[in-house]
């Protein structure tokens, strides 16, 4: 069962006057009414005004004046004498050892390092006490038991009451010349 679309009175007077005004536009661009351009049938298809030969030329003249730019940011020089100028820059900036040795004070000890011999045998800084490796679990557990002990001794100190900070500092003394 097909439900009957009812029109109405305003219905048709507004489908004729949107007929009316098709045909009336229609008619204006055929004659070519407001518009002052030429008539053309189908006025999406507008005529170029500029020719394809024309928009090439401007598109490979901004090419090149482009190019031009982007290849000239040198100057002109060569990269390796910007590689030149830059590592003598480099080195300018080094200090000089006449420099550094007009600027000491004390020339004596100067004569002092460069008189000394060097002997058969150069002992190690670096004193191996077999101490714990603190990265490690047993080593660090160890490390905290020592340090423990060593706080307690600290505590433990009559000077510690008197003047805790002192006390304290004279401990960490202690343990670093260990």
């Amino acid at each position: 069962m097909a439900v009957k679309k009812r029109t109405t009175l305003r219905d048709k007077s507004a489908k004729a006057s949107s007929k009316q005004n098709l045909s009336n536009k229609i008619s204006e661009l055929q004659t070519g009414g407001s518009n002052d351009e030429t008539y053309h049938e189908n006025p999406f298809l507008k005529l170029s005004k500029i020719s394809k030969k024309d928009k090439q030329t401007e598109k490979s003249n901004t090419f090149v004046k482009k190019v031009q730019v982007g290849a000239n940011t040198t100057g002109g020089i060569s990269k390796s004498s910007l590689r030149r100028r830059k590592r003598k820059e480099k080195e300018e900036l080094k200090p000089k050892m006449n420099e550094l040795l007009t600027s000491l004070d004390e020339p004596s000890t100067i004569t002092k390092i460069v008189e000394r011999k060097p002997t058969g045998f150069v002992q190690s800084s670096k004193l191996n006490l077999n101490q714990p490796n603190a990265a490690k679990r047993t080593g660090h557990s160890k490390i905290l038991s020592k340090e423990n002990k060593n706080f307690q001794k600290v505590l433990q100190n009559p000077q510690f009451r008197t003047s805790p900070f002192a006390a304290l500092k004279d401990a960490i003394a202690q343990n670093l010349q260990k």
